[in-house]
């Protein structure tokens, strides 16, 4: 039975942003302005870190293999970029409502669900062991606050 390095340490990865996006929705509803700009800066900079890492240590081989879902996977990450800065930016002028904030963390906990059940699977199959653990310890020098590395693999 192959191990989940890889899977795991994606996976712990979005239980920390999880982490975000709950204390960020609970300032929404607070309206504390201080605290949403500030878990703000930390989801843009961890969500941005990991979908950099995906879409440098994954998705080329993930495209090349799977072709279409991979391709319309990678293309949600345009999207979640667009998102995030557009209601960064409405944040910042004071015009984002917790419903606007709640849809969007929706959306990307759909999307997590999908890569973990395509992207992050397809990963610690296609790669052998010494390949999974290349790939996840050259995540573990990501910068602390920009990518997976700011949490350990889990274990399941």
């Amino acid at each position: 039975m192959k191990t989940s390095l890889v899977r795991d340490h994606f996976l712990a990865d979005h239980r920390r942003l999880e982490s975000i996006f709950e204390r960020l929705l609970d300032a929404f509803e607070a309206n504390d302005r201080e605290e949403m700009r500030s878990l703000w800066t930390d989801l843009e900079h961890g969500l941005l870190g990991h979908l950099e890492a995906e879409e440098t240590y994954l998705y080329p081989a993930f495209i090349q293999e799977c072709g279409a879902r991979a391709r319309d996977m990678l293309a949600q990450h345009d999207r979640i970029r667009q998102r995030l800065a557009d209601l960064g930016a409405a944040l910042d002028l004071h015009l984002v409502r917790l419903d606007a904030a709640s849809a969007f963390i929706s959306e990307l906990r759909a999307h997590a669900a999908e890569e973990d059940q395509f992207l992050y699977r397809w990963a610690d199959e296609r790669f052998e062991a010494s390949g999974r653990q290349r790939l996840v310890g050259a995540l573990s020098y990501l910068p602390a606050d920009r990518g997976p590395a700011a949490s350990q693999p889990a274990t399941q």
